[in-house]
C-alpha cells in the first residue's frame, strides 16, 4: 500500500521544544514577495487574509490509508469567507486578488469554492508550499518572488482544473450528507447513537460505518467532534456568559461533565474554563490566600 503523499514532507518540520507551553495555534509563516504562506496546527479560529486578498486553504486529512487526501477551498477575503477552523493541519496561501483575471475574480467574489479534494495540481500546490516553508532559509528576494509566482500559478491551475471538471455526487456522498444533516439536527440529544441513526436512515450499522470509512474518522468520532465544536462556539458567545460550562456541555449532548472536560482539552489543548476566559477576554480571578 502506498503512503499518503501528503505526509511525505512532515519529517522536514521542526518539532516543538520539549519545554514549550501549548498554544492553541502553532504556526509557520513565510513571505515570498506578495505571497504569504501559513501552516498551522490545532487552529482554533479561521486564518484571516487582508481585504482584497485571494486565500487558498488546504486541510490535509490525517487518514493513514491515503484514500482521503483532504479538501481545499479558495475565496476572496471580505467577499467569500474561507473557513479554516479545525483541530488538525491547515496550510493557507494568500496573495493579492489582482493576480487573478477579472472573470475569475468575479466568479470567486460571487460564490467562492470549497470542499474540493486535494489532488492533481492542488496537491502539487500544497506540497510546494510545505516544501517552501521547510526549506526557506537562504532564499534571496528574486528567488522568493519566483517561488511565490509559481505557487500562485499552480493554485490558479488547480482552481481551473478541478472546478471545470464535471462531478457527479455518488450514492455514498449523498448518504453521508443526509447522515451529517441528521446528526447536526440532533446533537443536543444525548441518546443520539449509531443504532438510532441507522434506524432513521433505514440501513444497517455496518453500512453507516462503510459510508464514513474514507473520512479519516469514525462516525462516532464525528458525532463527538461536532458536539465539541458546538460547545466551543457556545463558550465563545458573550450572550451565553451567564450559563455555566456544564449547562452548555449538557445542552450540546454531553451527559458527564468530567468526560466533557477531558474531551475538550484533548481536542483544543486547554480546559473549557481557560478557553472561555480567553475567548471572552476575561481576566483570571486572583488567588485567595
Amino acid at each position: 500500500m502506498q503512503a499518503n503523499p501528503l505526509a511525505l514532507l512532515d519529517r522536514a518540520l521542526p518539532p516543538l521544544p520539549a519545554d514549550a507551553r501549548f498554544v492553541p495555534s502553532r504556526r509557520q509563516t513565510l513571505v515570498l514577495g506578495p505571497v504569504r504562506i501559513e501552516r498551522g496546527w490545532r487552529v482554533a479560529s479561521a486564518l484571516r487574509a487582508d481585504a482584497d486578498m485571494c486565500q487558498v486553504a488546504f486541510r490535509p486529512s490525517s487518514a493513514a490509508n491515503g484514500r482521503s487526501p483532504g479538501t481545499w477551498s479558495v475565496g476572496i477575503a471580505g467577499a467569500s469567507a474561507v473557513e479554516t477552523a479545525c483541530s488538525g493541519e491547515v496550510v493557507t496561501l494568500a496573495f493579492p486578488a489582482d493576480h487573478l483575471s477579472r472573470g475569475l475574480m468575479a466568479q470567486m467574489q460571487a460564490s467562492g469554492i470549497g470542499g474540493l479534494p486535494i489532488q492533481g495540481p492542488a496537491l502539487m500546490c500544497l506540497e510546494l508550499g510545505r516544501l517552501c516553508l521547510a526549506q526557506a532559509e537562504g532564499l534571496g528576494p528574486a528567488g522568493a518572488r519566483a517561488l511565490g509566482g509559481s505557487l500562485v500559478g499552480t493554485a490558479k491551475v488547480a482552481r481551473a482544473v478541478q472546478v471545470s471538471a464535471p462531478r457527479h455526487e455518488t450514492v455514498r456522498e449523498t448518504m453521508r450528507t443526509r447522515i451529517r444533516a441528521f446528526i447536526h439536527r440532533n446533537l443536543a440529544d444525548p441518546d443520539l447513537t449509531i443504532e438510532r441513526i441507522a434506524e432513521r436512515m433505514q440501513c444497517t450499522k455496518r453500512y453507516l460505518h462503510k459510508v464514513f470509512s474514507d473520512e479519516g474518522e469514525t462516525l462516532n468520532q464525528y458525532i463527538w467532534a461536532q458536539r465539541l465544536e458546538l460547545c466551543r462556539k457556545h463558550l465563545s458567545r458573550a450572550e451565553l456568559a451567564g450559563k455555566s460550562i456544564t449547562e452548555i456541555a449538557f445542552a450540546c449532548g454531553f451527559s458527564n461533565a468530567a468526560h466533557f472536560s477531558r474531551s475538550f482539552r484533548a481536542r483544543f489543548g486547554q480546559p473549557p474554563r481557560a478557553f472561555r476566559r480567553a475567548a471572552l477576554g476575561q481576566k483570571r480571578p486572583p488567588l485567595r490566600l
